[in-house]
């Protein structure tokens, strides 16, 4: 079997995680790396050396396609018979990644067409200034035991780190709607439901090393939510805070949600902005953002 590894970037210097893969790449594989017309010029530069290792190729998109059409040109331009999707802010910490992929696909028994291998984090907080993305992350690692993920596997699928067959991803490819930071994720697990396509997940975990400061998660957590307000009501069962918000309509309760995010909601960023943030607060944030965005598009299509 052929291998393609597709890493789609967008200003995020990624020459490390290339290099480490690039060592690890079998014989007859490729790596990927598409550059979504990175703003940094000086970054391009940088990536742009990853053209002279072994094996090794930048696409250059000619204008910002955003999140899923990136994805999917990289898809098309692959010639493995398997892709193995990696955000590039990831870190690998273990030789044996890319072979343990690729046993997966051998295995007697269960025909299988995607492999999720899982996100992990680095062990303490590298800066009080990403203290809201790095507890949420730790957090929901804790609680996305691998058993979890087995038990609801698509529900749990992710962009960050999966191997999928080409020709089963190019039946499919994500939502080219989905340009910016959001639940393109959702959307694609639920195809691969709808489809009825096997999940597998397995214990082969890479670091999540992309945290950004406290003010631009919220920034990037309230455009997700914009977007998920706009998604049909079936993806937006797949989500908790949406399930949340919609059964809380449904009891004629979403009111009070409404109330005590409007007169809270300085006092909310204040907390997560600062150097020890609460989750149960920020769940209760993108509870009020999510509701907030839902409603206004209500009103705006009854117009």
């Amino acid at each position: 079997m052929t291998l393609s590894i597709l890493i789609p970037t967008y200003n995020c210097d990624c020459r490390q995680l290339v290099r480490q893969l690039q060592l690890l790449l079998p014989p007859d594989s490729e790596l990927i790396v598409g550059d979504d017309c990175s703003t940094d010029i000086d970054l391009r530069k940088k990536n742009n050396e990853i053209e002279a290792l072994p094996g090794c190729h930048v696409f250059q998109a000619k204008h910002n396609m955003g999140r899923a059409a990136i994805r999917n040109a990289l898809a098309r331009e692959a010639k493995g018979e398997w892709l193995l999707f990696i955000d590039a802010d990831a870190k690998v910490h273990t030789t044996s990644f890319i072979t343990d992929y690729l046993k997966q696909t051998t295995l007697p028994g269960e025909h299988v067409d995607v492999i999720c291998g899982g996100t992990g984090n680095l062990s303490e907080c590298p800066s009080p200034n990403v203290r809201l993305r790095y507890d949420y992350e730790v957090h929901a690692e804790k609680k996305l035991t691998l058993s979890h993920r087995q038990r609801f596997p698509y529900d749990q699928f992710t962009t960050f780190n999966f191997l999928i067959r080409r020709s089963t991803f190019l039946s499919i490819c994500f939502d080219e709607q989905c340009r910016e930071y959001g639940y393109e994720d959702v959307l694609f697990g639920q195809q691969l439901k709808q489809r009825g396509i096997t999940i597998r997940h397995i214990d082969n975990k890479l670091t999540h090393l992309g945290l950004e400061d406290s003010e631009t998660y919220l920034a990037k957590i309230e455009t997700a939510l914009q977007s998920l307000a706009r998604m049909e009501l079936k993806h937006q069962a797949q989500v908790r805070v949406s399930a949340l918000s919609l059964r809380l309509e449904r009891l004629h309760l979403l009111w009070i949600v409404h109330f005590l995010f409007k007169i809270s909601k300085p006092i909310l960023r204040a907390n997560l902005t600062g150097k020890h943030p609460k989750q149960y607060l920020f769940a209760f944030y993108k509870l009020g953002t999510f509701s907030t965005f839902k409603t206004a598009y209500q009103q705006q299509n009854e117009r």
